[in-house]
């Protein structure tokens, strides 16, 4: 690679080779190494998402839904051990009557990914396409575990451990929902790369997104120290600084933050949905708040705010999560 960055068209070529059989794992590494020694463009994670999303396994989702559908995830790698914040927040959504289609895996930096919190609390991670869809109609919540809807991303996987690195397509993957969802709220792991995942986003169509990283290195919205945003808005992005401030909180000690092992982890989220107040919650009212906002029920952060509250308060969001545990179970 001679040092410039790909078009979006040969990032996707690279990805249609790297993803067919007989492909070279050095010519591969090489370039993924190049990119992530630069700094990926935004063109470039634009085109690693369309090979992915070209190969990706569908789910039988009506239109109408898929539409109205938003995730909540991150890119994970932030190395700060926190509690499972995305994950927690996608039933508070759920419960307040936004479709919630939650992309994710199992665990980067921390100890509990999306995949093993769900897991632990009795969510059968790998229920058929049909059963997730189902699930997303009855109970406004499904899960789409990466491997299962990605499967063409497994000839990669030793290359990509040998390598050892975080590359194009760490990044590229939470863009990547197989609803193709076009809200969404994304946490990524170094506010440098807040403007590169916001203007990817805008050119892969997305109505209206927000791109969030903590200063402390969080990939979500947390109660302490800045956040970089980046606001999506039909092909225009906005970039903003917000803090605790913003929605009317305050400031919160990082160590509140912490989170352990998968079943830690689940308690942590269960006593949230169940009520528990402090800064835990904060966290999740935030990051609650700015998807109901991208998914445009709520006419601001404030109103978002509200609607979170009452979603747990009211037990809404607690129900969300036992309903989507029973359906995907029922696959068994």
């Amino acid at each position: 690679m001679d040092g410039r960055t790909l078009e979006r068209d040969e990032a996707r070529l690279a990805v249609d080779e790297m993803l067919t059989d007989g492909f070279s794992a050095v010519r591969a590494a090489a370039l993924l190494a190049a990119m992530a020694r630069r700094g990926e463009a935004a063109e470039e994670v634009a085109g690693f998402v369309d090979a992915l999303r070209a190969r990706a396994t569908r789910a039988p989702v009506p239109a109408e839904l898929a539409e109205r559908s938003v995730d909540v995830c991150g890119t994970g790698g932030d190395g700060q051990g926190t509690f499972n914040v995305s994950t927690t927040a996608a039933f508070v959504v759920a419960g307040a009557g936004v479709p919630v289609a939650k992309h994710g895996n199992r665990a980067v930096s921390s100890a509990s990914g999306s995949a093993d919190v769900l897991a632990a609390l009795g969510v059968r991670i790998d229920m058929p396409p049909s059963v997730a869809a189902r699930a997303l109609a009855e109970s406004n919540v499904t899960f789409l575990f990466a491997p299962a809807y990605h499967p063409a991303m497994k000839s990669v996987g030793p290359m990509r451990r040998e390598l050892g690195i975080r590359t194009a397509f760490n990044l590229a993957g939470p863009l990547a929902n197989p609803l193709g969802v076009t809200r969404q709220l994304v946490g990524v792991d170094r506010p440098l790369r807040v403007p590169v995942l916001a203007h990817a986003l805008a050119a892969l169509g997305a109505e209206h997104a927000l791109v969030v990283s903590n200063s402390g290195a969080g990939d979500e919205l947390l109660p302490h120290g800045l956040t970089i945003v980046a606001e999506v808005f039909y092909g225009e992005v906005r970039l903003e600084e917000w803090t605790a401030a913003t929605f009317g909180l305050p400031e919160r000690d990082p160590r509140d933050m912490a989170g352990g092992d998968a079943e830690t982890n689940a308690g942590i989220l269960r006593a949230v949905l169940d009520g528990e107040k402090g800064p835990r919650r904060d966290a999740i009212l935030m990051n609650a708040a700015a998807a109901l906002l991208v998914s445009g029920i709520a006419l601001d952060l404030g109103d978002g705010m509200a609607r979170a509250a009452a979603s747990i308060d009211s037990g809404a969001a607690r129900r969300a999560l036992a309903a989507l545990a029973t359906i995907s179970q029922e696959a068994a």
